[in-house]
């Protein structure tokens, strides 16, 4: 079955100006992540460093560390995460966000799912 985690990032797009990184941090988004994990993501109540990092950088997609061809890049300026409990799970909490959703297959490949079927 695995276990569900509430990842929300907030993020902005920086850019390339004069030889560094130049970013508003007024012109934030926040984006709230539903996924369902294999059960070895989590440790200890907490989803795992590598694992974590292994998940945005499929969000974010490949190379987005680097930044894009044109010299912009995200920065991440907040990220929390919440896994829920079994009993927090039985109440879906996410059939009432609105939100992106995702099943996380045993070899980490992100399939996006509606809501009902997380």
């Amino acid at each position: 079955m695995g276990v569900y985690l509430r990842l929300t990032i907030t993020d902005t797009l920086a850019v390339w100006v004069e030889g560094s990184t130049a970013f508003d941090p007024l012109a934030k988004i926040t984006r709230t992540f539903w996924c369902r994990l294999p059960g070895d993501w989590v440790a200890d109540g907490a989803l795992c460093e590598t694992r974590r990092d292994s998940l945005v950088d499929r969000l974010y997609g490949p190379g987005w560390r680097s930044g894009n061809p044109d010299g912009s890049r995200y920065i991440i300026l907040d990220m929390q995460e919440k896994v829920l409990s079994e009993r927090e799970a039985e109440g879906k909490p996410w059939l009432s966000d609105r939100a992106n959703f995702y099943v996380c297959e045993p070899d980490g490949t992100l399939r996006e799912v509606v809501p009902s079927r997380l």
